[in-house]
């Protein structure tokens, strides 16, 4: 059984990802038709925050590990370290969302009332996301596709109930979807088994992980900001149907995310592994994986941009018909996305994390100088065109610098 599993972890790899990327997108889907839109826009902004609170976390955590796991002796002692540091950062960054949420701005006025149940939810979105890039890590794939399994049964549960309800509240929702969490959390913790024993190393361990983290941690705060700058400021200066908007077609692209976090979560410690070996090895190894790829990703979407209308209607109903456009404009984004991901595996494996992180501010500093001009005057197609052309500053730039280390992975 073992060997079987090992001969077909590539396959499970990508189902795993399939079943948490389309839990995602399924939940977000029928949330978009439950909800009123201005709700839904409101739980959309909600989504962002959760993803900054766990780049940052992963930053100082999960992205040392992946890079650092297979030159640890002691890997017991360092994953039971692995587990504490990230649940204390979990605590003390959820415990800030309520302040967060006070903050005197308009649109924040939207998300008075929510903080407890935003609470629930940040603690499971953000511990699903620590175990199953953990285990991925450890090339536990089996696992990480139970915990995945999990999720996913729960949360369409709950999904299901909210359907059937009538016209549920947001706070309801949250509190709902916040326990579905529950089953893979208790899984993940049994699996971790974390303890208190061999304490000695983690000191050092934390000092490695602060190191290697720091850089990281700057890209991931610079990075979220570069990433969603224009989507935040749509829904600043355009509403929240808007942001919604915006968030539901993030959404339906998220089926991309089966790829794409494939590259991010496994990718990059065999790469990281084979570049140990060898950079030639590390080179032909993205380079095959990215070109194996290529034909599925591009064939979805151009279906994706020639039948923009009809999918967007799919997905959110007749409400959303006139925000066709931006699938076509996301079509573009992620084709860019994705010829990039192998240049951002490279920088990240080689460990040219100041690198990584001055990419993400030329971005930042480019959607500050830009996006309300493109707001005003082009709505949301001056975000999808400010999102494309950050994408295109990021990669130019990683590609010189790869260049200069002499690391050409299409050559």
């Amino acid at each position: 059984m073992h060997n079987l599993l090992r001969k077909y972890k590539t396959p499970l790899i990508l189902a795993d990802q399939a079943v948490f990327s389309g839990t995602s997108f399924l939940v977000t889907i029928l949330l978009a038709r439950i909800l009123l839109l201005e709700d839904f826009g409101v739980y959309a902004g909600l989504v962002l925050i959760l993803y900054l609170i766990s780049s940052l976390i992963s930053a100082f955590v999960v992205q040392p590990l992946q890079v650092n796991l297979s030159s640890i002796t002691d890997k017991r002692a360092y994953l039971t370290f692995i587990f504490w540091f990230q649940l204390g950062m979990s605590a003390v960054l959820i415990g800030l969302i309520p302040l967060l949420l006070s903050l005197p701005f308009e649109i924040m006025s939207q998300y008075a009332g929510i903080a407890k149940p935003a609470m629930i939810l940040s603690a499971g979105f953000i511990m699903q996301d620590y175990f199953r890039k953990r285990f991925l890590a450890e090339d536990r794939v089996t696992d990480t596709f139970i915990l995945d399994i999990l999720l996913m049964g729960s949360h369409l549960f709950v999904s299901g109930y909210l359907f059937l309800s009538d016209t549920p509240s947001l706070v309801v929702s949250l509190y709902l979807l916040g326990l579905g969490y529950l089953p893979s959390f208790i899984f993940g913790v049994i699996l971790s088994n974390p303890s208190f024993s061999r304490i000695e190393g983690w000191k050092n361990y934390l000092k490695l992980h602060i190191d290697e983290g720091k850089w990281l941690f700057y890209s991931a705060l610079v990075q979220w900001w570069a990433g969603n700058l224009f989507v935040v400021a749509s829904g600043f200066f355009l509403g929240a149907a808007a942001l919604g908007a915006l968030r539901l077609v993030q959404s339906v692209f998220g089926v991309l995310n089966v790829l794409f976090q494939t590259f991010e979560n496994y990718v990059l410690p065999q790469t990281a592994n084979r570049l140990h070996q060898s950079r030639d090895e590390g080179r032909r190894f993205l380079k095959q994986i990215g070109g194996q790829s290529m034909i599925g990703v591009s064939s979805l979407l151009l279906i994706l941009f020639i039948f923009s209308d009809s999918i967007i209607v799919l997905a959110g109903g007749e409400q959303f018909r006139e925000y066709g456009f931006l699938v076509k404009g996301m079509s573009v984004l992620y084709a860019l996305i994705f010829a990039g991901y192998p240049i951002r595996i490279a920088i990240r494996a080689l460990v040219m994390n100041k690198i990584f992180f001055k990419g993400y501010v030329l971005t930042f500093i480019f959607g500050l100088l830009s996006s309300y001009l493109l707001l005003s005057h082009f709505n949301l197609i001056g975000a999808i065109a400010g999102l494309i052309c950050s994408q295109l500053i990021l990669l130019i730039y990683w590609q010189l610098q790869l260049q200069k280390k002499e690391f050409l992975i299409w050559k």
